[in-house]
């Protein structure tokens, strides 16, 4: 910088001008001669001496010649022995006096000095110099206290000088320069004169030298001479100290205009900033402070003591043989704090001085500095030299601005580690740097600090032998220091052996423990690595020595040195650095010897052994897909580079990515077994997971590599003694399985542990792994079990929120594996443990005695006590789950619906005989009247339709029954069947007559046949006086009787008469003979009473009351001829089935924080990334909202069911459509399963709709009501439209309202909440194409473009919930790098497997951020306490719905309505000839 300017060091440094003429006469001359001077001058009439400080007696000198006279007196007594204090003190009192003239002038100023006084002030700054000469007793207190006063007075005068010229200001800085250089560049010794004054003297220096900038700027000349000398001064602390505090204000001053106020300001103690003046303008500002920084000349120096022994005043002290310079113990210590300044305006400039720094502790130095040592010389001679002394420094020095809050505070760098340690876990989960935007390129930070930091972070190292024999050939060993270089060439720099050492130190005396400073440096230089914007290009040069820097420090040589470059590069594999999987070896080298370790005693006295480990898992969890995304690629090695072609090495040793899976693996697993952190334990377990599903998607793509031994290439193989492979994905399948399930009863008690591990066994139930074992899925799911049984059995003072909520998610994993395994239930002893855990769940204990011979209680007769609502409900949810969706799901529906697609509507237009279906339209409240509707005990609503739909013609009883029931709307249709449907003689067949057998036409002539009485043998058999005791009827009868005999005659002709008529006809006619046939059979049924009778329902027990177990009857009649039935019925519909999510899709560019410039960059296809586009498919499949059954992301548009059949449309292209298309209007990207369904929305500005997409019908039905019907009502979440039950009944009848709610709990309003309020699960997923974008993006703008619902209450209910961010940044190597906004590692936890700093590769994307957001969704959930489950509202709308619209009846009118015909009923209904209520008997 100043090498075309001389140095004026000579004329600094040159005594003569401080030379009096009495310095030509013997001492005593001189001395008695000042003594008489200088007294005379300064002792009053009284002729007592003046004490420093009081005014002498008015001035006696007029004349310039008697001026300078005196004056070269003054100056010889100025450089007086110390055995003249009193002469010494009154020739500075004199001096001091009249210096005073440029400010405010005393009465004792001499004229000449007063009419010119500059030349005689640059004298007497020059004759002051004297009084700094060192003395050969020694200095004393005396001598201290007079250059402090002659210190200060110079500071003031030069705050309060007028008129100064240029001389003069060069006479003060010369004044400054020269003293500092006679008192400070020989070799100090403990508590010397050059150390008490070294703080004054420095705070001097640069007071002089700030205001000499901004009034009179130094020339380049005596810059260059003020750093030539001050590289002798710096092996005193307060040096460094101030050059840091100084340099650190300048930089404050300096960022303030050079980045504008939006910078982040660097914070520097109001005591530091004193010293910049405030008129000092910007460009002064910046001229200064780039040479103030280069003031100290190289600060890499201080490392190496053979270079600080080399100087001048060193050698002297050397050759005189007075033993060493203890200050040179300090080196360390004082490299450090220069590595400190340089490390806190590196910060400055990156806008990272206010945040948390992960630092090390470097408490060694005070303990090598603090040991007392003997002197060479002494041991040698065997006693010490006099006035050498053993005592060391038993402390750094303190500076006056150490215990204020500037950056370059030396309290930092000594403070012992154990308060941190100690500290417990760090509640931040993200250690990556925030950097200010406005930040400058790190080629330019590296342009102005790159080699003293390259140089000073390899400052001492030696590479270890890099030649070895290969091959047979004779092998050597180089052995290569890096010292300082000034060059800046690295590799070139010369070697330690070229720098021959002082021969009169022994260098062991002085270790050169560089290792701290070394840490600095490597720290500052993995900060500015770090915040390296996207797309920033870093010269090769700097990439290349920071690369070898890095490649050395992690050799953990120094323990400093390594924890350092882990705790500030955490973000070294997630940036797009050319090269940088080079230091993969020794990084993961690195890793394999910290996380194994669960003590890390090696570490704890330089920093919290948490921080440490988080920042290793940090780097391990960015590095784990790195193995499957190169494969079979060589790592390159970074010595191997480096030692170029000169090393033999043989290619087939070479490691490959893949082969470094099985270590990475490995070491992941290790590290949770030895993890007790909590936020690294989530990170831990997310990685795993995200690693499984990794690996599961390579292996199923059949991306597996062979090698040409048939051997997966770069994967271990197995041993005989490895059962299972962990490189493989069943093999850490299997691993992750056994691990976690060990570690679930130590995780109990740690809730956002518990929640991470159960969410990774519900991730790895959905993983698609060739199982080979189904028994280690049997494992997982008994584990699961005893967790929830070991959770519900702990002590009642235990049960809180946090541990019900993890019974709850225990229960939700458990229901996960066995969706996704159905055949676990084909096993007896799984299915029973299931139910058993269903069991405790719901009723709070076991039904199976815990004592042996202790009879079992059955479920009838326990008393229902469940250990808490929530984990009842989650019971009952997971009971739902096993029998009505295990092994059915997904349904013929598609997974879009849980339930039925059919309702009353769709089921009316096809019945037969409604005259209503013709027109093809059908209103859903003429529907409903076509229907029976009952409900039972158990919450469930029963509508039956008894006529026969179109596709069944057989006259047999049928019913379409449409069930609603917690679970959803479930449709069935039954016949009554006599016969199956293969028999031959079918049902018709049965009722039909049978053909007779035609007549015979031949028949023979009648005869008539003679009637007898008795048989023939009567007439043989002779009478007996008995048959003659009887008359004849001739013979008794009187007149009138004969009369009446007479008519009977005349009957018996008359029927003999017919009788003949008859049977002539007969002959006639023989066809028309009567003949018996069956009955016509019946079309017209009960169908509904049928049904009821025989499932057992419609007895006459079922629909008394209960008044005893203050219960209802089983079967309750509900009055669908409501005006309100239809509307209420459809809000049940519209109750969701499943828990609904919607993550809404953001693309944001380079620099955008803009929210309309943000949703208008998916309206065109070519603006976005295509890796974006296939993003979106892979996190759900399009669907139409217009005919989806399901969530839409809206509830007013969602749950419906669109009965108008579109025409068939295409499939949308995105190579055509733009991502806008899946705004919801009217595609949406859509996934759902057994529990879940969630909607990906893309917001955009406007609705862009696809223009090949068909026209839709503006007049399309919603739930059975025409679109264009103005009496048409929305569906609503909104439980306060209906209208709460009024009707009060004083006597229970047989259809009471008790019934309802035959296990009715009382709950409070605090636990049983209004369902409308319910908790926040949206989650926003940025695609950033700039990693820089997010950190002060405005996500509360992102809300007003996330609305589900209109809702003011929920809106409201939502307002304290914070919004969850899913950041995903593209990488150049086609990795993608993760950031969650918005989870506290501390609170709660972070929702798996996705946490910020992840690196994911491709094909495992989708499903990991589809996976966490789903997650995280459903933990809001569980920590609201306005949630309740789906079918808990479903059950408690029916209870309101049967409460509402029962029947009130007696038994009699019950039955006889059930006799009635349906649309008799609803005749009757619209008349008003409604049943009355009738009190039932008591």
């Amino acid at each position: 910088m100043y090498a075309e300017w001389p140095s004026i060091e000579k004329e600094v440094l040159d005594l003569e001008k401080c030379r009096s003429v009495l310095h030509s006469y013997p001492s005593f001359v001189g001395r008695d001669v000042a003594r008489s001077v200088v007294l005379s001058l300064s002792t009053p009439a009284t002729g007592h001496t003046m004490s420093l400080g009081h005014n002498p007696m008015p001035h006696i000198l007029s004349t310039d010649t008697q001026v300078k006279w005196t004056m070269e007196v003054v100056c010889f007594g100025l450089s007086l022995t110390l055995s003249e204090i009193e002469t010494i003190k009154a020739c500075v009192q004199l001096y001091l006096d009249w210096l005073t003239v440029v400010t405010v002038p005393k009465q004792n100023i001499p004229l000449p000095i007063q009419r010119e006084p500059l030349p005689y002030v640059q004298k007497m700054i020059c004759h002051l110099e004297n009084l700094f000469m060192p003395r050969s007793e020694g200095g004393s207190s005396n001598q201290l206290g007079l250059c402090n006063t002659v210190l200060k007075t110079i500071q003031s005068l030069s705050h309060d000088g007028k008129g100064f010229d240029r001389a003069t200001w060069e006479a003060v800085l010369k004044f400054v320069i020269k003293v500092c250089d006679t008192i400070l560049a020989p070799p100090s010794q403990p508590n010397g004169f050059s150390e008490q004054l070294c703080e004054q003297l420095m705070q001097t220096f640069y007071d002089v030298w700030m205001l000499s900038c901004t009034r009179c700027f130094p020339t380049p000349s005596l810059w260059k001479t003020a750093r030539e000398l001050m590289s002798h001064w710096r092996h005193h602390p307060p040096v460094v100290d101030w050059w840091s505090r100084i340099s650190s204000a300048l930089t404050s001053r300096l960022l303030t205009f050079l980045y504008g106020p939006d910078f982040p300001s660097y914070k520097v103690s109001e005591e530091d900033m004193k010293f910049i003046p405030k008129e000092m303008n910007n460009e002064v500002v910046a001229q200064t402070w780039f040479r103030v920084l280069h003031i100290i000349s190289d600060p890499v120096e201080l490392s190496n003591t053979n270079f600080i022994t080399k100087a001048d005043k060193f050698m002297e002290l050397a050759l005189k043989g007075e033993g060493f310079d203890p200050s040179l113990r300090m080196l360390p210590y004082i490299f450090l704090k220069a590595m400190k300044g340089v490390s806190s305006i590196v910060d400055a400039f990156l806008g990272l001085s206010n945040q948390r720094k992960y630092e090390v502790t470097y408490p060694h130095i005070l303990l090598q500095i603090s040991t007392p040592i003997t002197p060479t010389n002494a041991r040698k001679s065997g006693k010490a030299k006099k006035g050498a002394t053993s005592a060391a420094f038993s402390r750094p020095p303190a500076s006056p601005g150490a215990s204020t809050t500037s950056p370059s505070s030396s309290t930092s760098s000594i403070t012992p580690p154990s308060a941190s340690a100690n500290a417990g876990s760090i509640s931040s989960l993200d250690m990556r740097p925030r950097p200010a935007p406005q930040r400058p390129q790190c080629n330019s930070v590296l342009h102005l600090f790159g080699e003293w930091l390259f140089d000073a972070a390899l400052a001492g190292c030696k590479f270890e032998q890099i030649y070895g024999k290969e091959k047979g050939t004779e092998g050597r060993a180089r052995s290569t220091s890096i010292p300082y270089s000034t060059s800046g060439s690295l590799l070139n720099a010369p070697s330690t052996d070229n720098l021959v050492s002082n021969p009169m130190f022994d260098g062991s005396e002085f270790p050169e423990s560089s290792d701290a400073g070394r840490a600095e440096a490597c720290a500052t230089l993995c900060r500015i690595i770090m915040c390296k914007k996207t797309g920033e290009h870093i010269l090769p040069v700097y990439l290349s020595r920071f690369y070898l820097v890095m490649s050395q420090g992690l050799r953990g040589d120094s323990k400093q040195v390594l924890a350092s470059i882990l705790l500030n590069s955490v973000d070294l594999m997630r940036l797009d650095l050319p090269g940088i999987t080079c230091l993969l070896p020794p990084l993961l080298a690195a890793l394999e010897s910290i996380l194994p370790d669960k003590e890390l005693q090696q570490f704890k006295p330089y920093l919290n052994v948490t921080e440490l480990r988080r920042a290793s898992t940090h780097l391990l969890i960015s590095m784990m897909p790195l193995a499957l995304h190169y494969t079979t690629l060589q790592v390159a090695d970074i010595v191997e580079q480096w030692a170029g072609p000169n090393l033999n090495v043989n290619p087939t040793s070479r490691v490959t990515f893949q082969s470094m899976k099985k270590r990475l693996l490995d070491l992941l697993i290790g590290t949770l077994q030895c993890e007790s952190d909590a936020i690294n334990t989530q990170m831990i377990l997310g990685a795993l997971l995200l690693a499984l599903h990794d690996s599961a998607l390579f292996e199923a793509v059949g991306d597996t590599l062979t090698s040409r031994d048939g051997k997966m290439a770069g994967v271990v193989q197995p041993t005989e003694n490895e059962n299972v492979p962990v490189d493989t994905a069943y093999g850490l399948f299997v691993q992750i399985v056994h691990l976690v399930s060990q570690k679930l009863d130590t995780w109990k008690s740690d809730v956002s542990i518990s929640l991470a591990a159960l969410e990774l066994l519900s991730g790895l139930a959905q993983a698609p792994v060739n199982l080979q074992d189904r028994h280690e899925c049997r494992r997982a799911v008994h584990e699961l079990c005893q967790y929830i049984v070991h959770q519900c059995e702990r002590p009642p003072p235990q049960h809180k929120r946090e541990l019900h909520s993890m019974i709850v998610t225990a229960f939700h994993t458990l229901a996960n594996w066995l969706l996704e395994h159905p055949y676990l239930m084909d096993d007896k002893d799984c299915l029973y443990e299931v139910l058993e855990i269903i069991e405790l769940g719901i009723s709070g204990s076991k039904s199976k005695p815990v004592l042996t011979g202790s009879p079992p209680v059955m479920k009838a007769d326990k008393e229902i006590s469940p250990v808490s609502m929530r984990v009842m409900e989650a019971a009952e949810s997971l009971l739902l789950l096993v029998f009505e969706h295990l092994g059915a799901f997904p349904s013929p529906c598609s997974p879009s619906a849980s339930c039925s697609l059919l309702d009353e509507c769709s089921l009316v237009q096809y019945a037969d005989g409604i005259e209503d279906t013709l027109n093809g339209s059908v209103d859903m409240n003429k529907a409903v009247r076509s229907f029976r509707y009952f409900g039972l005990h158990n919450g469930l609503l029963l509508g039956i339709l008894e006529q026969n739909l179109q596709n069944e013609q057989e006259p047999v009883p049928t019913v379409t029954i449409v069930i609603r029931g917690p679970s959803g709307r479930k449709v069935w249709t039954m016949q009554l069947r006599q016969t199956p449907r293969k028999d031959p003689l079918s049902s018709s067949a049965y009722l039909s007559r049978p053909d007779r057998p035609p007549p015979n036409e031949m028949t023979e002539a009648y005869k008539r046949a003679k009637h007898r009485t008795f048989p023939e043998e009567v007439d043989r058999i002779p009478l007996v006086q008995a048959d003659c005791s009887i008359p004849l009827l001739t013979d008794v009868p009187n007149a009138e009787q004969a009369a009446r005999i007479e008519v009977l005659r005349n009957l018996i002709e008359l029927q003999k008469d017919y009788d003949e008529e008859i049977a002539s006809k007969c002959r006639e006619n023989p066809m028309q003979m009567p003949e018996c046939l069956p009955a016509h059979p019946t079309h017209e049924f009960h169908a509904a009473r049928l049904f009821l009778s025989h499932m057992n329902l419609l007895t006459l027990e079922s629909v008394k009351a209960q008044p005893k177990a203050r219960l209802g009857p089983d079967l309750v009649m509900l009055n669908a001829s409501e005006s309100q039935f239809a509307v209420d019925l459809e809000a049940l519909d519209s109750i969701p089935t499943r828990n609904h999510d919607t993550v809404f899709v953001f693309y944001v560019k380079k620099g955008q924080n803009n929210i309309e410039q943000v949703l208008s960059n998916v309206n065109e296809s070519n603006k976005v990334q295509p890796a974006f586009t296939e993003f979106l498919l892979s996190l759900g499949w399009p669907v139409d909202t217009r005919r989806h059954p399901g969530w839409c992301g809206k509830s007013t548009e969602s749950w419906k069911l669109r009965h108008r059949q579109f025409s068939d449309q295409e499939i949308i292209d995105l190579n055509k459509d733009p991502p806008s298309a899946f705004n919801g209007e009217p595609y949406i990207l859509y996934y759902a399963d057994a529990m879940t369904e969630v909607a990906f929305v893309v917001p955009s500005p406007a609705p862009a709709t696809p223009t090949h997409l068909p026209q839709i019908d503006e007049g399309f039905e919603v739930d059975g009501a025409v679109g264009n019907e103005q009496t048409k009502q929305e569906l609503t979440l909104d439980l306060s439209a209906v209208p709460a039950n009024t009707v009060g009944l004083t006597q229970e009848s047989p259809t009471s309202p008790t019934s309802l709610q035959p296990n009715k709990r009382k709950t409070s309003g605090a636990s049983r909440p209004n369902p409308q309020f319910m908790p926040d699960t949206r989650v926003a997923l940025m695609w950033c194409e700039s990693y820089d974008s997010f950190d002060n993006f405005p996500y509360e703008k992102l809300e007003s473009e996330m609305n589900v619902n209109s809702e003011s209450t929920i809106a409201q209910a939502r307002a304290k919930d914070g919004l969850v961010v899913i950041v995903i940044h593209p990488l150049d190597s086609g990795l993608f790098r993760i950031f969650v906004h918005g989870q506290n590692g501390s609170k709660g936890g972070v929702a798996v497997p996705l946490v910020s700093g992840m690196v994911v590769s491709r094909r495992a994307l989708g499903t990991a951020v589809r996976m966490t957001a789903m997650n995280v969704s459903r933990r809001r959930r569980l920590a609201s306490d306005s949630y309740s489950p789906p079918h808990v509202r479903r059950k408690q709308r029916i209870n309101e719905l049967f409460s509402k619209y029962q029947r009130r009846c007696t038994e009699p009118e019950f039955f006889t309505s059930v006799f009635t015909d349906c649309r008799r009923n609803e005749t009757n209904a619209d008349s008003g000839n409604t049943l009355k209520p009738v009190p039932a008997a008591s």
